[in-house]
């Protein structure tokens, strides 16, 4: 089982940056933790299970990849899409893919919450491979950790637009050259506000929203309240606001 740290295999295959996309109210958490936090580690920091996604993260840990910091090589996933064409505010935090490959992390062509080809009981799940990845203890999809799988997997699935997912191997310490990425002018004003109060060095901008974007006036209110809240607490964990459980 090869766990140490795999230099260059982004940036190889012309990978500038890798993303984590989060609701706007989580970026003062974020911001002050400095910090994309594994199941574990936001457990530990005192949050609770209604700050996570109430679609993935019970999957996420019953197939093994709790321990995980999730980000992805997709620009325009599907999710973001789906949240934002509904007017909930989200934003792309941007990561040099440099500050990755400085890092133990793996790669999964999978979408690891809403895959149903899976080994566990008697299903085999998907095939090993040196594209697909392989299956390692506790672990319900298979994953490339390898330099040689990952670069298998990049040559084959990056060309095909296959959604792939970045796995640190625990939790990812933020530099201080990522970009967040904000999709209309009012979840921009407000990020770089958030930033400037929790002393933040990140750069914010605009960018083009993958689909519609008709921002809510009802969920942008219940996203100006939280940071809010948060910003006034540095000790308040949340109210359970979570996209996945409004409709």
């Amino acid at each position: 089982m090869d766990f140490k740290t795999t230099m260059g295999v982004l940036l190889a295959n012309g990978i500038q940056s890798v993303q984590h996309y989060t609701p706007l109210h989580y970026l003062p958490f974020i911001g002050r933790s400095c910090a994309i936090l594994s199941k574990p580690s936001l457990y530990a920091a005192g949050f609770k299970s209604t700050h996570l996604r109430s679609m993935s993260h019970g999957q996420d840990v019953a197939r093994g990849f709790g321990e995980y910091a999730h980000l992805t090589l997709d620009h325009q996933p599907r999710i973001l899409k789906a949240k934002l064409g509904a007017g909930f505010p989200h934003l792309a935090l941007s990561v040099p893919s440099a500050s990755i490959e400085a890092l133990a992390y793996s790669l999964c062509r999978f979408n690891v919450a809403m895959t149903r080809y899976l080994r566990r009981g008697e299903k085999f799940g998907v095939p090993e491979s040196d594209t697909n990845g392989r299956y390692y203890p506790g672990h319900q999809i298979p994953i490339a950790r390898t330099t040689d799988d990952k670069m298998a997997m990049l040559k084959k699935h990056l060309p095909l637009g296959t959604m792939i997912e970045v796995l640190i191997h625990g939790d990812l310490v933020l530099p201080n050259d990522i970009t967040v990425l904000c999709y209309s002018e009012e979840d921009l004003k407000i990020a770089r506000t958030v930033l400037s109060q929790i002393e933040r060095p990140w750069h914010a901008e605009l960018s083009e929203p993958p689909g519609d974007y008709p921002r809510s006036r009802i969920h942008g209110k219940s996203v100006d309240d939280f940071i809010a809240k948060a910003i006034a607490d540095p000790d308040w964990r949340g109210n359970g606001l979570e996209f996945d459980r409004l409709h």
